[in-house]
């Protein structure tokens, strides 16, 4: 299979279970409209009346790159944070997946951070005040802004994000969420079907999403840590595994 797969547990509307989410990343589209026919010829629609979207993310870390190293991912998706961190009981494996809880808002986030970085942030003070005022406090600062323009679309099940960011980069990310660790395999092989069935092109090593591809564009310093921390590949095309883009 193709692609780039992210596994992330993410709160089930109206409940304390966790659901999962699994997505692989495919590669960008010049012709949106080639694929939205694809997509109709397989059964599926576009979402919001076909009608793309657009957002602003803006990642942080500090200069020794902190959290970024450690594989941690800190945003602020219009005004709203959000942070990704490794899931305690899963290791890395060669970049194909990794699983991440994800935690969203500013008093989550900032109860997550004071339990990394003890002395830094207070968990429970100030929980309505200014976040990137305390983020700046902290010595972290942006490294990675960029906007996104998204058009979404269903397809038996699964969620198809059609992605360009605002430095030329683009993606097809395609998605489905599962109940158990034990469906995973199944959702990727379902995941599979529906690239194969709208023509979706997986990612040939020399690509990634959207956050890696403008840390090895824009951000050197970044890639650098990255590379030595065994987080990116200092070569996207040594391997035929495509490198991780976990945040994007």
């Amino acid at each position: 299979s193709g692609g780039l797969v992210r596994v992330a547990n993410v709160p089930r509307r109206g409940g304390v279970a966790a659901m999962i989410e699994v997505e692989k990343k495919f590669q960008g589209v010049d012709d949106l409209d080639a694929l939205e026919a694809s997509i109709v010829a397989a059964g599926g629609r576009a979402l919001r009346d076909g009608d793309p979207v657009s957002f602003v993310d803006t990642y942080y870390d500090t200069p020794a790159c902190d959290l970024t190293r450690a594989d941690r991912w800190l945003r602020r998706r219009d005004g709203r944070f959000e942070l990704k961190v490794p899931a305690a009981d899963e290791a890395r494996s060669g970049g194909e997946r990794t699983s991440f809880r994800e935690i969203e808002g500013a008093p989550a986030v900032r109860a997550e951070l004071a339990r990394l970085y003890p002395g830094l942030f207070q968990p429970h003070a100030n929980n309505n005040g200014d976040l990137e005022a305390e983020l700046a406090a902290a010595s972290f600062s942006p490294f990675a802004e960029f906007r996104t323009t998204r058009s979404t679309f269903e397809v038996r099940g699964c969620r198809v994000d059609v992605d360009v960011a605002s430095f030329g980069h683009g993606v097809v990310e395609i998605e489905l969420m599962v109940d158990r660790p034990e469906d995973v395999a199944a959702a990727e092989a379902r995941i599979d079907d529906v690239a194969t069935l709208i023509g979706a092109v997986p990612l040939d090593g020399a690509t990634g999403g959207k956050l890696e591809t403008y840390i090895r564009r824009h951000a050197p310093r970044v890639l650098a840590a990255l590379v030595d921390a065994g987080v990116l590949q200092p070569n996207p095309t040594s391997t035929d595994e495509p490198p991780p883009s976990p945040a994007s």
